[in-house]
């Protein structure tokens, strides 16, 4: 049975607006705190919080985007710094003239580090990069953290990925739509993507921690449904109801993670892996053989 500890996430389901990056970065604000303000150490916000999601044009995604120094950034790194908590937060990432949709991890000291997403879904390709960062694992004072945005869940050998560097908890800032479903959530309230977090979580044996959000934005529907998984693959949070404003802070020991790959006695969930079996998982679509 998991024993709470020192560490206490904070996931934070709200409706960013897109085109409007003054609200969006008072409105994260207020979600840092109020999360600080129930013991949250370390908050995840949703995907493309400082800037909304459906760009109408260039234009507009240039204007809404900032750089890793920019004002949205620096001001939620000094809310981490009053309140001494870690915060991983979605941004629209300005880097020269190229854009990414991106995710960085802000502490005390300040921008810690920044992942780009490298799967870009749908309209985002019109916008951003594909992101060239790979996939960092960041050492915080209680434990390594990895990030993963969106649609990189669907693409299991990111998270192995990962979780063979070490990470015990995956922070996930997403934007999980309705379009694509007769119903946005099932019978239980959860949405495709908890199932998804489901799975990586009990394959790799981590936390995983997803920040959707929720609200309409030039007729794409967002679902909510934001989640808390343990290593087993349990719900330990929410999901957060379908379209509501909802704030997710449940306390969690990284120890379960690294027990939990000790399946038996005779079991280690790495360490019993057959790499050289694998190969046909990283080849390009079509070279691999029928």
């Amino acid at each position: 049975m998991q024993q709470p500890s020192g560490l206490r996430v904070g996931i934070c389901q709200y409706a960013p607006q897109v085109g409007e990056p003054d609200r969006n970065r008072d409105l994260g604000s207020k979600w840092i705190n109020s999360a600080a303000d129930q013991g949250a150490t370390l908050v995840v916000l949703p995907e493309l919080a400082s800037s909304g999601y459906t760009f109408e044009s260039e234009e507009e995604a240039a204007r809404c985007a900032d750089s890793a120094e920019g004002k949205t950034l620096n001001e939620w790194a000094a809310v981490c710094r009053r309140r001494s908590i870690y915060v991983v937060c979605g941004f629209a990432e300005r880097v020269d003239d190229r854009r990414y949709n991106a995710a960085a991890l802000l502490g005390p000291e300040g921008v810690l580090g920044v992942y780009r997403k490298a799967h870009l879904f749908n309209d985002e390709k019109s916008f951003f990069l594909p992101g060239d960062t790979g996939f960092p694992v960041f050492k915080l004072p209680f434990g390594r953290i990895g990030i993963l945005i969106c649609y990189d869940l669907w693409f299991p050998e990111a998270a192995r990925v990962l979780t063979l560097r070490g990470a015990e908890l995956l922070c996930v800032p997403t934007n999980w739509v309705a379009n694509f479903r007769r119903e946005a959530a099932d019978e239980r309230g959860w949405t495709m993507g908890d199932y998804a977090c489901v799975g990586l979580a009990t394959q790799n044996q981590i936390f995983v921690a997803a920040a959707d959000r929720i609200g309409e934005e030039r007729g794409v529907k967002f679902v909510g449904c934001s989640c808390l998984v343990g290593p087993d693959g349990s719900m330990l949070a929410g999901p957060a109801p379908v379209g509501e404003e909802a704030l997710l802070v449940s306390p969690i020991d990284l120890d379960w993670a690294r027990r939990a790959r000790r399946r038996t006695p005779r079991n280690d969930t790495l360490a019993d892996r057959r790499p050289e079996l694998y190969a046909e998982v990283s080849a390009p679509v079509g070279d691999s053989a029928s």
